[in-house]
This record gives C-alpha cells, structure tokens and sequence, in this order.
C-alpha cells in the first residue's frame, strides 16, 4: 500500500474534532453520549443503513432495549447525530478563525478537516446522508440543508473577507465561490475515500486553495 493510500482498518476512531473518540466515549457514565459516539463511528466508516442498534449495544455494551429508550427509532437517533455533526463543526469553525491568520490558511485549515476525516477512513457525515435525501424524512433534509447552508456561509464569509484585504482573488460572488469550494470538497472526500488515496486528496485541496489566491 503506498504511503498516500487511507487506511483499511475500519475500526480505528476518528478525529477528536469530527467524533467523540471511542476510548473516551465508553469511559464516560453518559449511556446516551455513548451510543452517539458509536453510531457516529459506525456511521461514517460504513453508513447509516450498515449498521443496526444490536451492532452498537454490543460495541456500548448495552442491551437494544437501552438504546431505543434514548432514540425510539432510527431516525430519532440520526437526526441527534446531524445535530451533534453540525455542533462538532461549528465549533471547529471557531477554532480555525481563532487560530489561522489569514483567509487562505482557512480555507486550507477548513479542506484539512475533510482530509482528518479521509485519513481514519471515514466520509462526511451530512455528506453520506445527503446522497440518500429523498428516502429521509422532513425532519432530516431540513437539518441536513441547514448543515450544508452553514458551511457555505462560513466560507463565503470567509473568502470574502480575503479578497476585501487582497489576499484572495476570484471572479464571481463570493457566496458562488463558496459553493464551488464546498461541493469539490465533498465530492473530492467521496473520491479520495474510494480509491483509498489520500494525494488525490491532497492535490484537489491544493488546487482549490491556489484557485482562489491574489496573484
């Protein structure tokens, strides 16, 4: 396997930032933080509809009927994982505009959390949920858009702000730019995730990043 490949091992925890560690999670007496923390691993690394209650009772060490008394139903349980997905990401969102400098060292701060999530073999969570929207119910599109809405927004913000100091330079509208942004970045996730190469990865956040930068 080449250096740039993502690994095979699906059981490996995610990032802190994008999951409640595993190891942390089953240490914590909060039964409901730690089923969420496992449906969110088994989530991302499989999909929601590979996996089933009995497979997180058993990783928990609960029993099924503990779970359905915290989410009676499947979509009672996704809808608090997109909840808590878009809480894991606005936080991070603080955190990069408290720690980058600069509007390009956002957006490639920002490209680096797809990439954290591609390096433990795992997908965006709104982004998997998304590719079957129409089977979900209202209750879900309505959180998932809101998800993807804020993103946008946030880098909109961002770019914009870049090219008002001349840091950044594109042609459109900036809110235009950030869609463009984001949706390569979902759909550059699904590819790197696929072919297990994290270079493909890599190059395609490069590009995007240099795309926008005042020459």
């Amino acid at each position: 396997m080449r250096s740039a490949d993502l690994p095979s091992d699906s059981k490996k925890a995610l990032t802190p930032y994008q999951l409640i560690d595993r190891i942390c999670a089953m240490q914590t007496p909060d039964t409901r933080e730690r089923i969420l923390a496992v449906a969110q691993t088994l989530a991302q690394q499989r999909g929601f509809n590979a996996f089933s209650y009995a497979d997180i009772a058993e990783t928990v060490g609960v029993r099924k009927a503990s779970i359905h008394h915290h989410f009676p139903s499947k979509d009672d349980l996704e809808l608090a994982l997109v909840e808590l997905y878009r809480q894991q990401f606005d936080d991070q969102l603080k955190r990069i505009e408290l720690e980058a400098a600069g509007a390009q060292e956002r957006v490639r701060r920002y490209g680096g959390l797809y990439r954290e999530t591609l390096e433990q073999g795992a997908i965006c969570l709104c982004g998997m949920m998304a590719s079957d929207i129409h089977a979900l119910p209202e209750t879900l599109r309505q959180p998932l858009r809101a998800f993807f809405d804020a993103q946008a927004d946030w880098l909109a913000k961002i770019l914009d702000a870049g090219r008002k100091n001349g840091e950044l330079a594109f042609l459109g509208p900036a809110p235009r730019r950030a869609q463009v942004v984001l949706a390569a970045l979902q759909g550059g996730l699904l590819m790197a995730h696929a072919s297990k190469d994290l270079q493909l990865f890599d190059a395609l956040l490069d590009d995007l990043v240099m795309g926008v930068v005042q020459r």
